[in-house]
């Protein structure tokens, strides 16, 4: 044996080792594709958009609107005023401390004998009318008990739970119209969709057309002209679909907006338009509204709270009671209890005249109530008005939608039969383009009449007061 050679192979030391080192980069090469292609393959698993459907939608949005939180914070607002409404009937407890320095003789005086230190030697009229400079530390503790204040603690607690019960309300129009904002949002994005895959079937149309006419120049059949056209329709149809496509974006970024979501992220919402018919009769959907409407429910609550503001008003014609007790400690010494004493007061009083300042509160809420008597009118008439207005946009697209119904296939079916006869020379190439816008309008037409109908729909439920 050769020194160097492998004794199985024959193949030398050297060679053998290259060999290996190359096995290893080969088998390390493999390694790094398999690495990169599940990496890739996790990546494109991760980063797809998710599923998404209006249900998921309406319930991301009610969790994360700031205009229901601001509604929140209002209802705890309120339940704060409901807290407030009852101090009307408990006592108010306080306690304070007092101190005072001074020569003048009542004072001086008046201290002492609070102090309790009285002397007969401060009974000399000398030392009365020049007396040394006097402290004192008052502490004192009061108990303020309400008897009658002419029915204002009443009135102020109804309007209170008549101010929270307007809050819950308003809050739940808030959510009506965060539902109905997410519902139109999302269908703006069906809608989009629907519209690009619009776009990309005129593409490719537009494409063959271009094909049918080249080949027709090509045979000397028709005139450059023809070519021209079919390009130029090719142009505006690309154009449209650019347009599609950005529309598909905006509508992604406003439903991401109405849901309260960062407007960057995707969804794969999934559902289709279809027609929704109605179900029952406008009389029906008036007295509904009028009942369940809740921006007219809390109206209402503020023309009651409007009333009531009346009465507190003239709550000030009448006289009121409240009782007073207080205990005393004075001394020399900060908190001191050196003299101890207490008093009890009952007092009633009685606004005779007030220089009209009573008479101009009682007019001033007379107005006001007025005023919320006519807004609510007002706003009745507008909640029938915006009844209707559904109502009939509902019946509307109803038509529209059946109008519809067979416009595309005949177009599709127009298009076909015009292109078959201009490829036999029997009809222009202006036909042909006629034809294609035909089923490009045919085609938007039925999808907008598709999208009025369910946004119909949700405006109706909303304008109810039933969404």
């Amino acid at each position: 044996m050769e020194y160097g050679t492998n004794c199985f192979s024959g193949e030398s030391l050297a060679h053998m080792k290259t060999k290996s080192v190359k096995c290893k980069i080969t088998v390390y090469g493999c390694y790094l594709i398999l690495v990169l292609a599940l990496t890739f393959l996790v990546a494109d698993y991760s980063y797809a958009a998710e599923p998404l459907t209006l249900e998921q939608a309406i319930s991301t949005a009610l969790d994360n609107n700031p205009g229901l939180k601001a509604a929140d914070a209002q209802i705890e607002a309120a339940d704060a005023g409901i807290l407030r409404s009852k101090s009307g009937f408990l006592p108010k407890v306080a306690v304070s401390e007092t101190w005072s320095r001074t020569d003048n003789p009542l004072m001086a005086l008046g201290t002492k004998l609070n102090q309790e230190i009285i002397t007969p030697a401060d009974f000399n009229p000398a030392v009365i009318n020049n007396p040394e400079t006097v402290s004192n530390y008052n502490t004192r503790l009061s108990v303020t008990q309400p008897i009658f204040n002419g029915g204002k603690e009443y009135i102020g607690r109804s309007q209170a739970k008549l101010a929270k019960e307007a809050s819950l309300q308003d809050r739940e129009r808030a959510k009506q119209e965060t539902i109905y904002n997410v519902i139109k949002a999302y269908y703006g994005l069906l809608l989009a969709r629907e519209y690009n895959q619009v776009a990309l079937q005129s593409l490719e149309t537009s494409e063959a057309n271009v094909k049918l006419a080249e080949a027709r120049y090509k045979a000397g059949a028709v005139l450059q002209s023809d070519l021209l056209r079919a390009k130029v329709q090719l142009a505006e149809v690309k154009e449209m679909l650019t347009r599609a496509e950005n529309g598909v974006k905006l509508s992604t970024a406003a439903l991401n907006f109405a849901m309260g979501v960062p407007q960057g992220a995707e969804y794969d919402v999934s559902g289709a338009l279809t027609t929704q018919d109605m179900k029952t009769d406008l009389n029906a959907m008036l007295d509904e509204a009028s009942s369940k409407r809740p921006d007219l429910l809390s109206m209402e609550m503020n023309r009651k709270n409007a009333d009531k503001s009346v009465s507190m008003a003239r709550a000030d014609y009448l006289p009121s009671l409240n009782v007073m007790g207080q205990v005393d400690w004075n001394s020399d010494k900060p908190a001191g209890d050196d003299a101890k004493s207490w008093a009890v007061m009952a007092m009633v009083q009685w606004n005779l005249f007030d220089g009209l300042v009573t008479r101009s509160k009682v007019k001033e809420a007379l107005a006001t109530s007025t005023r919320m008597r006519s807004m609510e009118d007002q706003q009745k008439s507008a909640v029938q008005l915006q009844v209707r207005q559904a109502y009939y946009n509902v019946t509307a697209s109803l038509d529209r939608i059946a109008a519809s119904a067979s416009s595309v296939q005949e177009a599709e079916e127009g298009l076909r039969i015009v292109q078959k006869r201009y490829e036999t020379g029997m009809t222009t190439f202006v036909d042909v383009l006629g034809a294609e816008s035909s089923l490009i309008r045919a085609r938007t037409n039925a999808l907008q009449a598709l999208y009025d109908n369910n946004i119909a729909q949700a405006e109706l439920k909303l304008a109810v007061g039933t969404l």
